[in-house]
């Protein structure tokens, strides 16, 4: 079974996680974690959802900066 990366980008089906709780590891899909079997409660449940909706949230900001600066300096090159 190979396991799948944690995303959610417009699926709802697919359950965030990041580190497991219990044995610090990073976790895949799911509830469970796939090293030591531990189960997140609701609570651990929720954390990891905001752990990825913060990670993601940042990575678009990143972008944004990055494109903004890129097409400035291009514009900039180009009209001299």
């Amino acid at each position: 079974m190979k396991a799948e990366k944690p995303t959610i980008l417009g699926r709802g089906d697919f359950k965030p996680s990041a580190k497991c709780p219990n044995c610090n590891l990073i976790m895949y899909l799911g509830d469970e974690c796939p090293h030591c079997e531990h189960l997140l409660s609701l609570s651990e449940q929720k954390d990891q959802k905001e752990f990825w909706i913060k990670t993601r949230n940042k990575s678009y900001l990143h972008g944004f900066i990055f494109f903004t600066l890129s097409i400035l300096l291009l514009s900039f090159v180009f009209s001299i």
